[in-house]
């Protein structure tokens, strides 16, 4: 990935080892690809250091330190986004016990900032003369702030880690007055609302357990990962008394939750070839997910809002109530393999994800009764995908055990999709017809990307690693070593020491 900032991170670590973290992608299915250090950011994953495996469940017992092992760092994002970062790892007899924080706390978080006064307008519902929280504008619940905490504990040659990552905000207040003169317009207008609510952003719980060593002499280190992200987007009011248009109660603004829990599993890896020097590895990899809706909409009844449900989502607009329903099976056969002869190494991993997907969405209208009713298209398709991705590393001891070249390249194929779409249309509940589609595609984004960063150590007891602006991405054009972007300029930099 093209690093477009220039950026460092310092690390002090009084430990046995060398530790560093990166911001927490929202990759949360597996006990891998939860974070990312220098090197195997670089290397594609390939060649990790103390700062991935000090948090994995699988790989905690390769982390050798004597009593206790620390690291936090400060960095920016490709987002100009600051990131702070902060981990700690002890033993306590064979026990082991380790927690990671990375996230932003508060920055970003949405302001919503009131004036008490009386409105210049009394609202509909209020009282003359009333000091009020007036806001000038409706309530934001912009999800700003991110923050991700993972907890390991280690035991028997088992890891067992709870992780929990958030961008969540809501607001909830009751008897405000919002603002709500349109644009240009002079006179003020205010809406009083003895009820208010409103949140957005996703909750994302993951339980992980893995084996931290080899069952048999040939591989396999079995994981399991269980993950329930809730996903929020709700809004409902009530007004003190009519609002705009004559009505009362609840209302529905807007509600297009869904929970999306998912279970994997891998086979963790079983040499199928080891001997001079090379080493050949098939694995196996299963993820189930699963999106669930239910939601709430609004409806009139002798001008009082009622609340019905509905098994998808309302969202205001030309096509407000869609019911929906989503499953996916990712099946991942993989072949990596290592080989090593002096100052050079090499790896490689060969991913061939097949994807199994179902989706169902059906467009809804409220009848009469404001109950809701099949209308207009509906579909149903089903989908297999597969995206081939190879990834390469390399590492050089240039001055062994002084200086090490990492080197990461990746190939991933554009996703070759073969979907059947049954559609349907109705009539107010009615089948009007049914066809079938078949929609093959080949998509887009191929990645043909190349990274390179040194590791370099000063003494036995500092070091440093770096992911240098040295990175192609295809489309992106020629690399420059010299300009901004190039091999002097960082994206990360990790100084480490250890006592």
């Amino acid at each position: 990935m093209k690093n477009k900032i220039f950026g460092c991170t310092l690390l002090f670590v009084i430990t046995a080892a060398g530790a560093w973290a990166q911001n927490l992608p929202n990759v949360p299915n597996t006990t891998t690809g939860l974070w990312s250090s220098p090197q195997s950011t670089i290397t594609e994953g390939r060649y990790r250091s103390n700062a991935d495996n000090f948090i994995r469940p699988d790989q905690y017992t390769g982390v050798s330190f004597d009593k206790w092992f620390g690291m936090v760092s400060f960095l920016s994002d490709d987002n100009n986004s600051a990131i702070a970062t902060v981990g700690l790892a002890t033993k306590i007899s064979d026990l082991y016990f380790a927690m990671f924080y990375s996230g932003n706390m508060w920055a970003g978080k949405p302001v919503n900032n009131y004036i008490e006064q009386e409105p210049g307008t009394v609202p509909a519902g209020g009282a003359d003369g009333k000091v009020y929280d007036v806001y000038t504008s409706t309530p934001n619940v912009a999800t700003g702030p991110v923050n991700n905490v993972a907890l390991l504990f280690g035991i028997g040659n088992m890891g067992f880690r709870i992780t929990y990552r958030t961008n969540y905000q809501s607001f909830k207040e009751n008897n405000i007055v919002v603002d709500t003169t349109p644009t240009g317009q002079q006179n003020r207008t205010y809406q009083l609302y003895s009820d208010y609510y409103a949140e957005n952003g996703y909750i994302a719980p993951q339980v992980a357990w893995a084996l931290a060593k080899d069952l048999t002499k040939d591989g396999i280190r079995p994981y399991l990962t269980v993950d329930g992200i809730f996903n929020r987007d709700y809004q409902q009011t009530k007004t003190a008394g009519d609002d705009s248009f004559g009505n009362k109660g609840e209302l529905i603004g807007r509600s297009s939750n869904h929970t999306d829990p998912s279970f994997a599993v891998g086979l963790g890896g079983y040499h199928i070839y080891n001997k001079d020097g090379f080493r050949l590895t098939a694995d196996l990899d299963y993820v189930l997910s699963f999106k669930f809706y239910n939601n709430e909409y609004s409806y009139v009844d002798n001008g009082v809002y009622k609340t019905g449900n509905i098994k998808g989502t309302y969202s205001p607009g030309s096509n407000p109530y869609i019911e929906r329903s989503f499953n996916s099976n990712l099946v991942t056969p993989s072949l990596s393999g290592q080989w090593s002869r002096d100052k050079l190494a090499l790896r490689f991993k060969f991913n061939l994800p097949l994807t199994f997907e179902n989706d169902e969405q059906n467009s809804m209208t409220q009848n009469e009764s404001g109950k809701l009713v099949y209308n207009n298209a509906s579909s149903s398709s089903s989908s297999f995908i597969f995206r081939p991705d190879l990834r390469l590393a390399l590492q050089f001891k240039i001055v062994p055990d002084r200086l090490t070249l990492n080197a990461g390249a990746r190939l991933q194929a554009t996703a070759a999709t073969l979907k059947t779409v049954v559609e349907k249309s109705y009539d107010n509940g009615k089948k009007v017809y049914t066809r079938k589609l078949h929609q093959d595609s080949y998509g887009s984004g191929f990645v043909s990307r190349f990274s390179i960063g040194p590791t370099l150590n000063f003494t036995e007891n500092a070091w440093l690693e770096a992911a240098t602006g040295v990175t192609n991405v295809y489309g992106d054009g020629a690399i420059d070593v010299f300009a901004p972007g190039g091999f002097f300029s960082f994206g990360s930099l990790l100084v480490g020491l250890k006592f």
